[in-house]
């Protein structure tokens, strides 16, 4: 097992093995965690795994996946600034993966055979992946910086003048690309800086954040600190943006609100992008043919099966859509949001009127059945 600062950090490899990896059978553990500074989420996780032990009958084989995750939480993980944890465990394969978050998570523990991945998909999407690059003329040091966790790549030492900056410039390139950075950040004076930016690519070369305040002297601590508060700063323009694009879409008839018409939106393969408050969940239910979503019909009303519960069915809607490759914005600081519900989403053109087509009486006992709890006043 590696170093608990190992696990802590999510690089791009570790990300897409996550999304690769499936077990023949459910034996996966995926555990959210939100981290408070007074300390209790361990009695969170005590109430996680006693919900999950009376819902999920496959978590009671799993008892040492459940002893690996208690015995973290408990004895090794140190909260600092963390504000959201997640694991993923497996026993049966060896296999125990920990991430720490800057925001904090809906309280969540699943069994599957794969990893629970949505929010923290979700959570990825609104922060950049950084290498950060200190230097000065005698020294130089490589930082990866993800989710608020830094994981140093490499210190180097020489003449960084002339030839030496060329080097410099190609060793940044090369990491950029291997951990599949957004953004490369460059901690040096403007006179390095004027040598070094031209010797980038230009798509490298627009993506550089030149900061002069974090040469090779400061901690990576600070470089994080600083990182952090520019992310916060754009996350909070983004969602200011695209919630007042969402309003006025909404009011051309581009976009719909509330769960149901939502989820609607996403069966027909209209959606552009969704829009949900940040820690909304609600139970509802899914059609095992279908597979569409509702939030209290117990019969399809598209298809007439027996519809199944789902303990979160935002969660579901989310994870659908992420899986579509649609894009889903966690609303976190923006008021206006709340005046229209707590999800909604842009759409692709107008969306048509459908109804379901109700063509026997086996059908209408169904819907008013589901409706009013009691048999269809049209029985033969």
């Amino acid at each position: 097992m590696s170093s608990d600062q190992d696990h802590l950090f999510l690089s791009a490899e570790k990300a897409e093995a996550l999304a690769a990896w499936k077990s023949p059978t459910s034996s996966i553990v995926s555990l959210y965690l939100p981290v408070d500074n007074s300390g209790a989420y361990p009695a969170t996780l005590d109430r996680l795994i006693r919900e999950a032990a009376a819902t999920q009958p496959g978590l009671k084989v799993l008892t040492k996946d459940i002893e690996l995750i208690s015995e973290f939480v408990r004895a090794r993980f140190v909260p600092r600034e963390r504000r959201g944890l997640c694991v993923f465990s497996s026993a049966k394969h060896g296999i125990f993966e920990v991430y720490c978050t800057p925001e904090s998570f809906s309280p969540a523990l699943k069994v599957s055979d794969r990893p629970y991945l949505w929010p923290l998909t979700l959570l990825r999407s609104r922060y950049y992946r950084f290498v950060s690059l200190q230097a000065d003329e005698r020294g130089a040091r490589f930082t990866e910086i993800h989710l608020g966790e830094p994981s140093p790549l490499e210190t180097l030492s020489g003449d960084f003048r002339g030839r030496g900056v060329f080097n410099l410039a190609e060793r940044a390139m090369a990491l950029f690309h291997s951990r599949r950075a957004d953004r490369l950040v460059f901690g040096a004076d403007p006179t390095m800086l004027a040598a070094f930016e031209p010797l980038l690519e230009p798509e490298i070369a627009d993506k550089l954040i030149h900061e002069p305040l974090l040469g090779p002297d400061r901690p990576v601590e600070a470089v994080v600190d600083r990182l952090r508060h520019n992310e916060l700063e754009a996350l909070k323009l983004r969602e200011d943006v695209l919630v007042s694009r969402f309003l006025d879409q909404l009011q051309a008839g581009l976009a719909v609100a509330g769960l149901e018409r939502v989820a609607d939106a996403l069966h027909q393969d209209r959606v552009a992008r969704v829009l949900v408050r940040d820690g909304w969940a609600k139970m509802g239910r899914s059609c095992p043919v279908c597979h569409r979503l509702s939030i209290d019909h117990r019969s399809c009303p598209w298809c007439f099966r027996p519809t199944f519960p789902v303990f979160d069915l935002v969660s579901e809607l989310c994870d659908r859509a992420v899986s579509s490759g649609i894009e889903v914005l966690r609303v976190v600081h923006d008021a206006r949001f709340e005046s229209i519900g707590p999800i909604g989403a842009e759409v692709k053109g107008p969306l048509p009127i459908r109804r379901p087509g109700i063509s026997t009486s086996r059908a209408l006992r169904g819907l008013f059945s589901l409706k009013h709890g009691g048999p269809s006043l049209f029985r033969d």
